[in-house]
């Protein structure tokens, strides 16, 4: 289910491309096991998934931060970044919804730039089906796979592209999957037998039957809905009872809002 609804979407893929895993944590925590070595360096955004942090601490890593604006993460300082990285890990970008959205363009370039200084990168999309406004932007893993003009067949390229079922079924269910090159694929699989031998099957079937037959598909636009009313909600409240030089993000998807508050009320008492 996971292999077709990548192709749905012009991103070449079939199941020897899927891992299905116990939560997108615990792919995280794998792909540590697998890539990372002591003093490995990984390019991240700042701020990034605390979660992912956690993970990979435990494999004595080093995080290079880079700071992003509206648009997505600074080019110019992911770049010299990606310098200094050279032959080393990997990056860890969050494009859509976790803080704010990238850009086409920046999502390309970011995409471009991975390949060209042979950095891989690890894609975390839990939010990319709750965009409630604004057009749906490709995956990084979608634009890598078709800069390499790879839209049929095994997916071969520079990402491994992560998400879940958490956001728009259940988190308790732990669910999610691992997209990514084969070979890559297949060490990870190994790491996982260690792990926990396999995910719940049963949690598996569960996901299979609301899914085969379209009612997540539909499930996925009534949450849509409803986050978006929130969302507007929340911008009115803020609107309403926030004081002058407090500044909010308007998200386009996802959960979350970001809030930035002027220094007079951060700066210690």
């Amino acid at each position: 289910m996971v292999a077709r609804d990548a192709t749905k979407h012009n991103f070449s893929c079939t199941v020897d491309n899927v891992l299905i895993t116990s939560g997108s944590q615990q792919a995280l925590d794998l792909l540590g096991k697998v890539f990372i070595d002591p003093g490995d360096k990984i390019l991240v955004e700042n701020p990034t998934y605390l979660g992912a942090l956690q993970a990979w601490n435990a494999y004595e890593c080093d995080y290079l931060a880079v700071k992003s604006d509206k648009y997505g993460c600074f080019l110019i300082v992911w770049k010299k970044s990606l310098k200094r990285i050279l032959n080393s890990c990997m990056r860890y970008p969050i494009p859509e919804s976790h803080r704010i959205s990238f850009s086409l363009e920046r999502r390309k370039k970011v995409v471009e730039l991975a390949d060209k200084y042979g950095v891989p990168i690890i894609e975390d999309d839990p939010y990319g089906k709750l965009r409630y406004e604004g057009d749906d932007l490709p995956t990084l893993a979608q634009l890598d796979s078709e800069m390499r003009g790879q839209s049929k067949g095994q997916y071969n390229g520079n990402v491994i592209y992560l998400s879940t079922f958490s956001k728009i079924l259940a988190p308790g269910i732990r669910l999610a999957w691992v997209i990514g090159p084969a070979e890559a694929v297949s060490k990870i699989a190994q790491a996982k037998q260690g792990a926990d031998l396999n995910t719940s099957t049963f949690n598996q079937l569960m996901a299979y039957e609301v899914g085969k037959d379209g009612f997540l598909d539909e499930h996925v636009e009534v949450i849509r809905r409803v986050y978006h009313e929130r969302r507007d909600v929340m911008l009115d409240a803020l609107v309403e009872h926030c004081p002058k030089g407090v500044e909010w993000t308007h998200p386009e998807g996802g959960l979350f809002l970001w809030v930035t508050l002027p220094k007079a009320m951060t700066r210690p008492n």
